[in-house]
């Protein structure tokens, strides 16, 4: 049995002891998603119950326990890029939930959910790199030496803005080249959240077999990764929510976040306890966020 089907049979008891405070408030709504037109359930290779991603599942599981009828469905089409993605949530037509990381730009537009969808770990960044550099890399004992080396970022990644701001020298380019860019030696490190390092490396080194991960060395900054949802859509909005603080609070979000197939190789290969951690302020991050990540995160 898959981790969402076991999770949608937990999540009614759970809801059993909690309530169903927001049920008679929701109306007839979808959780609309975009879905990558090159994804098995677009290509119709596998039924949209079939299909498994961590946001996908969180948003199935939040949604059973916010105590309303509503129900995820995919929108097919090119996977638009994050600027695009604020824009179609602002309309509403096309989308209604998307996820990434926050700044008071995103916050101030869309409806944020303010509970971090990976509980934190998106801002503990582990390096991809290239075996010319990791032992340069390894044995960096300061966040000064950190600093001398050239990172890679998405284009309008809120991350390379802090990046930048704490003295970072950063290359943007399109997300599904970076890895291949780093493996040209565009640049030197490749910086990934904690939870998702490892299953990205899997297929990344299938076109770029050099790259290599360093378990030695992390940085981190606060920057949670929230459901964002569309202005057009608040009852969408408040049941996520609700939905997502229980998810927090009887321990399930946890318990996919160690589990899933996206995050659990990360958890299982990458010793926290091992690594050195240089730490960065991140200047962007809202008032409202920062309350958020001392409540939510498991990262402090």
């Amino acid at each position: 049995m898959s981790i969402a089907a076991k999770l949608l049979i937990l999540a009614p008891i759970m809801v059993l002891f909690l309530g169903t405070p927001c049920s008679a408030q929701i109306r007839e709504i979808n959780a609309t998603v975009p879905m990558s037109l090159g994804s098995a359930y677009c290509k119709g290779e596998i039924s949209w119950a079939e299909h498994s991603e961590y946001d996908v599942d969180l948003l199935r599981l939040a949604l059973s326990l916010s105590g309303s009828d509503i129900k995820v469905l995919p929108s097919c089409a090119e996977y638009p890029t994050e600027q695009r993605r604020i824009a179609m949530l602002q309309s509403g037509d096309e989308l209604n939930v998307v996820f990434f990381g926050t700044n008071a730009e995103r916050e101030e537009k869309l409806l944020p959910v303010y509970v971090p969808i990976y509980m934190g770990t998106t801002g503990l960044r582990l390096f991809m790199t290239y075996p010319e550099i990791l032992a340069k890399l390894d044995n960096a004992t300061s966040l000064q030496a950190l600093k001398t080396f050239t990172l890679g970022q998405g284009m309008g990644w809120p991350d390379a803005d802090i990046l930048r701001l704490n003295g970072f020298s950063v290359t943007d380019g399109p997300y599904m080249t970076l890895h291949k860019m780093l493996s040209a030696q565009r640049f030197e490190l490749y910086p990934r959240a904690y939870w998702q390092i490892v299953g990205e490396w899997r297929w990344m080194r299938e076109s770029a077999p050099n790259i290599v991960i360093s378990d030695k060395i992390a940085l981190y900054y606060p920057q949670p990764i929230y459901f964002f949802v569309s202005p057009k859509a608040p009852e969408l909005h408040k049941a996520l929510q609700i939905g997502m603080e229980r998810a927090f609070d009887t321990g399930l979000l946890w318990h996919l976040l160690q589990t899933h197939d996206e995050t659990a190789p990360s958890f299982q290969e990458i010793n926290l306890k091992d690594l050195r951690i240089f730490r960065i302020e991140n200047p962007l991050l809202p008032k409202k966020s920062v309350e958020a990540m001392k409540k939510y995160s498991i990262f402090q």
